[in-house]
């Protein structure tokens, strides 16, 4: 979590009032105030990188988007709010509300709001999005329906991402080796650990047919291994000190996506 995260966050009472209320306009007013604060200024933040200002949402309020988008948006299981899909992760991998408002929720990388704000933009123009690998294997990003002058417009500036200033490879490697042990502990294959954590960290489900067929096992045995993987890896996050890292999060994502079959990976970024 970055320090201006730290400086923003609305505070944990705040953040569960808006699970139980289902909306920021009904919680008590100084809780509202700090919800609205930090929802407008991480929504607004994202709709930057798509070179968008906030004179370009045609006054529509941000968190009257982000409140409809949860309230409305199905998780995987379709009869289901989001919302109550992330409740039932908080409560099941024993998160605390900080680490998954600032992480789970606006995380820099793997934050929910980045697909928010995806739609936000979708609604506000009428362009679809596609994301797409280019030929040097690199993850790409453009809008179908934008025009050439569209896309040129929103061009924005590069920024610099703090975390490729830093020296990760001790905890790529710390985090490897807890992935390793994970495995040893649940007797299931390393590749397998990998792939389970990396789709309950990107929101795919474990019944996906192409997640089920890495796996090479049945839907009930899938949820039972993924159940067991979680517990000991907190264990051995717990253990390691890597837990407290900001970049943690993001740096198991990626030791899990090299270490996931290859196969897996390519069919799930095909939407297979």
């Amino acid at each position: 979590m970055d320090n201006a995260q730290k400086e923003i966050y609305a505070g944990d009472r705040a953040w569960r009032d808006w699970f139980k209320l289902c909306s920021v306009g009904r919680c008590p007013p100084e809780e509202a105030e700090a919800l609205r604060r930090q929802i407008t200024a991480m929504l607004l933040s994202r709709l930057s990188r798509h070179g968008i200002n906030a004179e370009s949402t045609c006054g529509e309020d941000p968190v009257a988007f982000f409140d409809s988008y949860f309230l409305l948006k199905g998780s995987r299981d379709k009869s289901k709010p989001l919302k109550s899909y992330f409740a039932y992760r908080i409560a099941a991998e024993g998160m605390s509300m900080r680490n998954f408002v600032c992480g789970t929720l606006f995380g820099a990388t793997a934050g929910r709001v980045k697909d928010i704000v995806v739609e936000w933009v979708a609604l506000l123009k009428g362009w679809r999005p596609r994301s797409f690998r280019a030929a040097d294997g690199s993850r790409k990003f453009t809008w179908e329906g934008a025009s050439d002058a569209d896309l040129a417009s929103l061009e924005a500036p590069p920024q610099v991402d703090a975390a490729t200033l830093l020296d990760v490879s001790p905890m790529r490697s710390a985090l490897n080796s807890a992935l390793e042990s994970v495995s040893r502990k649940i007797s299931v294959e390393k590749q397998k650990v990998a792939l389970l954590l990396y789709v309950t960290a990107q929101d795919v489900p474990v019944t996906n047919p192409a997640v089920l067929e890495g796996l090479q096992t049945a839907k009930s045995r899938a949820y039972a291994i993924r159940d067991k993987a979680m517990a000991a890896l907190r264990k051995e996050l717990a253990a390691s000190g890597w837990m407290e890292n900001p970049l943690s999060g993001r740096t198991l994502l990626e030791v899990c996506e090299a270490a996931m079959p290859a196969a897996t990976r390519e069919k799930l970024e095909r939407g297979e």
